[in-house]
């Protein structure tokens, strides 16, 4: 059972602490170590969330969610993805991803059994944290963004037992940023099916996306029922305080269990931000997802170029979410900086480094053992703060 003492403070809310802590000392800080979209909630969701809190729609909604917003996602998937539900009844609206992942694992692992679940590495903290929370134990597969195929299908499929439960992707990718591509995809799903297992696909970046890389959901490539789709409102709609996320699946007995964990958790999600996100995924913000999109690739382009100098990082190019991944390629300035061999620096050192220099970063090593030797580099953050890391970045 999962001890929720030992349970650690995400690195990132410690290096944010940090960086706050600086900005309010009088410092200047390039808010580059956090995912948080910097727009503003797109007006038309402002308005809706006006109208239902003038029409007094501030009761209990129903558990999974108000029809209205169901609704608005079966017919957003169908338009976006091709994927044809069979009514509101495969979607549940969770309070954020968060929420969700915690909800699909409860549902998959609460049976007292001694499961294991297939986790990228890196991968965002929380995910690993939301399987222990549920009794799971964690196994890791590779993603390599610098190699020509990220991941290595074969040696994930050897890290089966009859104890693994589910795989979890995640496309586009945090924190490297890989966007999966069709025919790895397909591999994927495949693999799930003939061996019976899970597929959690979570898709909170499914709108970041630089061509000519382009989001596929594997719910579009197969009718197995075991593929459950996680989403969120926060990045597509720049929604990231109002908490609201969602679950897609097809059926089977997977859906009662996950209407149980998600009564027992929220019991319903705030109804004002619900009705947001309906006026959002109806097809409503299409301009606004394209303004931050073009936003989104010019930051990128930006903090690329300025890595493109730097002499102390290589970077991945991005194909989705707002995230470059750069790996160290040399110490040599970092050890001379906080007095360290070279060859015993690490992640934290290197972000201390960067936090001198006034920008900030998430270390590798908050992503599990994959991210070692590398850090993240947010650009979800203003354009000037962008701005601001490149200077930065491309003087050392």
């Amino acid at each position: 059972m999962f001890d929720i003492s030992a349970m650690k403070e995400g690195g990132i809310v410690a290096i944010r602490d940090a960086l706050i802590e600086r900005q309010q000392q009088g410092f200047r800080i390039a808010r580059t170590e956090s995912g948080d979209p910097s727009f503003e909630v797109p007006l038309l969701v402002r308005r809706a969330m006006e109208e239902a809190l003038v029409g007094n729609k501030t009761h209990y909604t129903p558990a999974a969610g108000i029809p209205e917003l169901r609704q608005a996602i079966v017919e957003k998937m169908k338009r976006e993805t091709g994927v044809v539900l069979d009514g509101p009844q495969g979607v549940m609206v969770t309070a954020g991803a968060m929420n969700g992942l915690y909800v699909l694992f409860g549902a998959l692992l609460g049976d007292g059994k001694d499961h294991e679940v297939l986790v990228p590495t890196p991968t965002w903290t929380e995910t690993v944290t939301n399987i222990e929370l549920n009794g799971g134990r964690p196994v890791y597969y590779g993603v390599d963004p610098f190699a020509d195929k990220p991941i290595d299908v074969e040696a994930l499929a050897a890290k089966i037992t009859p104890r693994t439960a589910a795989l979890v992707i995640n496309t586009p990718h945090n924190p490297t940023g890989v966007v999966l591509n069709k025919e790895t995809l397909q591999a994927l799903v495949a693999l799930c099916e003939r061996k019976g297992i899970y597929l959690v696909s979570d898709e909170a970046y499914e709108h970041v996306v630089y061509p000519p890389a382009r989001h596929i959901s594997p719910l579009s490539l197969s009718d197995y029922e075991r593929v459950v789709g996680v989403y969120s409102c926060s990045k597509s709609y720049a929604m990231s305080g109002l908490r609201v996320g969602y679950l897609v699946t097809r059926g089977g007995a997977i859906r009662p269990r996950l209407a149980r964990y998600l009564r027992c958790t929220v019991n319903g999600v705030n109804s004002v931000a619900q009705h947001g996100a309906a006026a959002a995924i109806a097809d409503g913000v299409s301009a606004d997802i394209a303004m931050m999109q073009e936003e989104y690739a010019l930051r990128r382009r930006t903090l690329l170029a300025a890595l493109e100098r730097c002499t102390v990082l290589e970077p991945f190019a991005p194909g989705g979410a707002f995230y470059v991944w750069a790996r160290m390629s040399d110490w040599g300035p970092i050890a001379a900086a906080v007095g360290k061999e070279p060859g015993v620096c690490d992640g934290w050192d290197a972000t201390a480094y960067l936090l001198e220099h006034g920008v900030g970063s998430a270390p590798g090593e908050v992503f599990g053992p994959g991210g070692p030797g590398a850090l993240r580099l947010s650009f979800s953050c203003p354009t000037e703060q962008v701005e601001m890391a490149a200077d930065v970045l491309s003087e050392l």
